[in-house]
């Protein structure tokens, strides 16, 4: 019974983190191309710019303490249920004063960052209203928390549907109350209401489902290895938001605000659908572990094979239909980003092997080994991304632009191919690719075909677009048949999953 206890919470909440990605990244997408609509390019590349720089500041409110939170919290519940107030409130006492540090720190700097740095005055009021922002915000993603550790996951995903509804429809009411000049610094009002309401949403519901967190104590805990566990993903975090948005900044130091617009629309595009590719994942993992009873090697390979078979086509797809899907979404206005798009769009596959690869390290208590990836991946990042958009802005602005898809690429790979060198080293096992193979070549065969189609093709309408894709999935999924891509084995698998 307990086993079977088990294995049923660990169904239900894989199914929860699998809602709450799945809400999170579909959310995001349309949050994403309704902004990029209404501001246009200019607009959105500023809008960019200030979400960049606060989500940068706001990672020194953070530094590892909502994943402190979670790991003792939940260990207090099963060890010593006594001192779960005493971590929370230490945690609460480090989190308020990094709150407050960085959301004075952001409000100071606003004006020369805008002024000075940038020289663009329209980022005053966006960088000013996110010093509110990032403080509510420490705070409201710090709480949530609470709903992991006490496996109550379905709560996290309810607040996050909730949060991705409210923000869009905030948004589009400021939009309608205040005119275009505004719509920049509405999106911030707009994310700091909604953070306002989901942590009150968020203390209701950790107080109701767990009281004795709130409960006074004189217990002591060890505050050393606490601080130890945060050390690691404190160097992580950090570098973690810089390579997610650091070229965004450095872009702003160098080009007009609309081909950062332009940029952020190719890569949010791209993190989306990855994202989407990746996302079974986090369910698919823990379960082909319960039914095959595989070593964690096969479980991996058998993880990658199948995501093979989604990430090398929509790749392809992007390089062929790419300016397509760049009109249909944004506008014909954000066309020019359809080129960086061809780029970014072979990001696609290390993003998702990586993202199934790094829980890895973390399966094994190995986060130090994540820390010094995603570190030195950092530094790459930002010394190519200097590089390439100082010797590529001469030519152009454009230019520059594809100077930072480029680096970004190549870190991207280089995080790959070092993730790949860490698990052979750590975990003494290798990952084994030939089961790509038949979907590369039928992933050509598709590409080859839609190329040929859409060369004779001079003007794209939706209804023409949704049949492209059609066909092209249909003649992918005849070559990968053709090719013994997808055998009965992985069939029966499948139908053992959707059988849990």
């Amino acid at each position: 019974m307990k086993e079977y206890s088990l294995k049923q919470r660990l169904i239900k909440n894989s199914f929860w983190s699998l809602s709450i990605s799945l809400i999170n990244k579909i959310g995001s997408l349309i949050f994403a191309v309704i902004l990029a609509r209404f501001l246009m390019p200019e607009n959105f590349g500023i809008y960019s710019i200030a979400l960049s720089i606060a989500v940068l500041v706001s990672t020194f409110a953070d530094l590892g303490i909502n994943s402190a939170l979670v790991r003792f919290i939940s260990y207090s519940l099963y060890k010593e249920k006594r001192k779960i107030s005493a971590y929370y409130r230490y945690l609460l006492k480090i989190k308020f004063i990094l709150a407050i540090v960085t959301s004075v720190f952001l409000l100071i700097a606003a004006y020369p960052l805008s002024f000075y740095v940038f020289k663009n005055a329209n980022l005053f009021l966006p960088l000013l209203i996110s010093s509110f922002y990032i403080f509510i915000s420490a705070f409201d993603s710090f709480y949530v928390q609470i709903f992991y550790s006490i496996e109550k996951v379905g709560y996290a995903s309810t607040r996050e549907a909730i949060s991705q509804i409210m923000r869009i429809i905030i948004a589009l009411i400021l939009f309608f109350l205040f005119s275009s000049e505004y719509y920049v610094s509405s999106i911030f009002v707009s994310l700091t209401i909604t953070s306002i309401i989901m942590l009150v949403f968020s203390l209701y519901y950790s107080k109701k489902l767990l009281p004795a967190l709130y409960k006074k104590t004189n217990e002591k805990i060890d505050k050393m290895r606490v601080n130890r566990f945060i050390f690691f993903l404190t160097i992580a975090s950090i570098s973690a938001v810089l390579f997610s948005n650091i070229d965004s900044i450095l872009l702003g130091l160098f080009v007009s605000p609309e081909y950062v617009g332009y940029y952020r629309a190719a890569f949010i595009f791209v993190a989306g659908l990855s994202s989407l590719i990746l996302f079974p994942n986090i369910i698919l993992l823990p379960i082909l572990s319960k039914i095959g009873k595989l070593d964690k090697q096969r479980v991996t390979h058998q993880i990658i094979k199948y995501i093979s078979i989604i990430a090398i086509p929509a790749t392809f797809g992007i390089i062929v239909l790419g300016k397509y899907f760049i009109k249909i979404l944004y506008g014909s206005s954000y066309l020019p980003a359809s080129f960086l798009l061809y780029i970014l769009s072979f990001l696609i596959f290390p993003i998702i092997i990586t993202g199934i690869l790094l829980p890895l390290f973390s399966s094994e208590e190995k986060t130090n080994i994540f820390a010094k990836l995603i570190f030195f991946t950092s530094i790459i990042n930002i010394t190519l991304n200097i590089i390439l958009i100082k010797a590529l802005l001469p030519y152009s602005d454009f230019h520059a632009t594809m100077g930072a898809a480029i680096a970004v690429l190549i870190s991207w790979f280089y995080y790959f191919f070092a993730t790949l060198y860490y698990v052979k080293k750590e975990l003494h096992f290798s990952i084994n690719f030939a089961s790509s193979i038949r979907p590369l070549l039928a992933s050509i065969a598709m590409f080859i075909l839609l190329q040929i189609i859409a060369f004779y093709i001079s003007d794209m309408s939706l209804i023409l677009g949704i049949f492209l894709v059609i066909l092209g999935v249909l003649v992918y999924l005849f070559f990968l048949f053709m090719f013994g891509g997808i055998k009965k084995k992985e069939l029966e698998i499948l139908k053992e999953i959707f059988k849990m």
